[in-house]
């Protein structure tokens, strides 16, 4: 049994490895399958993207003593257009090519409406939850979202994710999680459950 080390915030000088971390942690995921196929070009395109969003995160938690496990979280009032957003999106076209990109950014911009539908208000977004593959299944999930689940209750805000894998369902229902939808997007087919938290 492995002791579950502390959770710090991310220092700059780990977004690579971060980055490294969540597209080990989400190589099989259903979105990015869809995507990309191919698993040696999904590995590339996911790295990217994964250490891009880490870069940009405004609040982002990690394993102190070995990077195990990320969260990115988008805390209540962020998530505004910023200068360099445009620049963003052109790149991932660029980097994607447009087939994988029109195929990511359809089925992204479904489950954005399904987001904006269930949390019209402040909240804390659960943007991704990834633990290494080795590590998984030892409590460093749980450990990951403590801190900003911790900070949404003492602030009063309820908290929303959404998963593509059925098995993730009964974790995130351990931690106050409760389903809102469920479905499947209509071109791709990936299964949805969007996932909801009250403050405690």
């Amino acid at each position: 049994m492995h002791k579950v080390p502390d959770i710090v915030s991310l220092r700059k000088e780990d977004v690579e490895v971060a980055g490294e971390i969540l597209e080990q942690a989400f190589a099989e995921d259903p979105l990015n399958v869809y995507t990309a196929p191919d698993p040696s070009r999904r590995r590339s395109l996911f790295r990217w993207l994964f250490t891009r969003l880490v870069r940009m995160a405004d609040t982002t938690y990690t394993t102190a003593e070995q990077i195990r496990g990320v969260a990115l979280w988008v805390a209540p009032q962020s998530g505004e257009v910023v200068e360099g957003d445009v620049d963003d999106l052109e790149q991932m076209e660029r980097i994607f090519g447009p087939e994988a990109y029109q195929r990511f950014s359809r089925a992204f911009d479904y489950f954005e409406d399904r987001h904006r539908q269930h949390m019209q208000g402040p909240h804390w977004y659960l943007q991704l939850l990834g633990v290494a593959p080795r590590w998984q299944g030892q409590g460093f999930g749980t450990a990951l979202m403590a801190p900003a689940l911790r900070q949404a209750d003492r602030q009063g805000f309820p908290c929303y994710l959404e998963t593509f894998v059925a098995a993730n369902v009964p974790f995130y229902q351990r931690h106050g999680f409760q389903v809102v939808a469920a479905g499947e997007e209509p071109r791709s087919h990936i299964p949805f459950w969007s996932m909801r938290r009250e403050p405690r």
